[in-house]
């Protein structure tokens, strides 16, 4: 509606911005942003906390926290690494092998390599897409070793939803790069054991020290959702692989070895409604304008 101050009234209650990947969408955050100055709608998932989380960005400006280790983290121009100063820039960087290095705004294990020296460093780059493109970057990452005394590496996923950490999933694998899809969880009794006593009782699991870390990674992060991905060393401390808002919540199938894991996510999905009718019945009681 229009009235004579020239100020129009918004049906929409509340705002939620999708945009995850700080990485790769810095021009669709700034036109969500652009969005937003016109509208005094409550905003889930505010542009500029998406936009602070950035591999580069997480590392760099959560590594302060008590209880928690970040990897080291730097984007290098693909040539660059791809050709004969490669090792000396990295050495220069402050990075030493075994590391990691990935294309920037892919998931799920995508372009995504460990490199154990540094004469296997430009065949690995050549893996890499952005051979030949003189803007292709590429980030070199730190290696957090995660496993533990059996040898195995553990990835643990808990969401933040609403002010809240709920635990997702744990992933074991005999592998370095741990997804659940790929991790040794659908044939190994033990290792669904593991992961039902960490969705059962995070906190035992993680220790005081680790909760504590996670608490106050949750704070700075200031998303109203998101989740973190973490190891946890024999100190107790949080390894932390990735934080953002670009992680999903999958039922299990229906396979009865899953049933442990259904109550979990049931949790998480009823805390997103609650978030989402919460929000709007804030936005009810309070008058939403979109300027012209």
């Amino acid at each position: 509606d229009i009235g004579v101050t020239g100020v129009q009234t918004c049906a929409l209650p509340i705002l939620v911005n999708g945009i995850g990947d700080s990485d790769m969408a810095a021009e669709a955050l700034d036109a969500a942003e652009s969005l937003l100055a016109i509208t005094s709608a409550p905003v889930l998932n505010a542009p500029a906390a998406v936009r602070a989380t950035g591999r580069c960005e997480n590392a760099n400006r959560l590594g302060k926290l008590s209880g928690l280790i970040t990897p080291a983290t730097s984007m290098f121009p693909h040539a660059l690494l791809a050709g004969p100063d490669g090792p000396a820039a990295l050495a220069a960087g402050g990075f030493n092998f075994p590391l990691l290095l990935r294309t920037p705004g892919f998931h799920m294990g995508q372009h995504f390599v460990r490199v154990e020296s540094p004469a296997a460093l430009s065949s690995a780059v050549a893996e890499l897409p952005g051979t030949g493109t003189p803007e292709a970057k590429v980030l070199a990452i730190e290696y957090l070793d995660a496993r533990g005394v059996d040898g195995c590496a553990r990835k643990y996923r808990v969401m933040m939803v609403g002010g809240r950490l709920y635990p997702l999933h744990l992933a074991i694998s005999r592998d370095w790069k741990i997804h659940y899809f790929s991790a040794d969880m659908a044939d190994r009794a033990d290792h669904r054991g593991e992961e039902e006593r960490f969705l059962a009782d995070m906190r035992g699991v993680v220790g005081r020290k680790g909760m504590d870390a996670l608490e106050g990674l949750r704070v700075a992060l200031g998303l109203d959702y998101g989740g973190i991905d973490f190891g946890i060393n024999r100190r107790g401390e949080i390894l932390l692989f990735e934080a953002n808002a670009t992680m999903v919540v999958e039922q299990p199938s229906d396979d009865k070895r899953w049933d442990y894991r259904r109550a979990a996510v049931e949790r998480i999905h009823a805390a997103a409604r609650d978030l989402l009718m919460a929000s709007a019945g804030a936005a009810s009681r309070n008058p939403v304008v979109c300027s012209q």
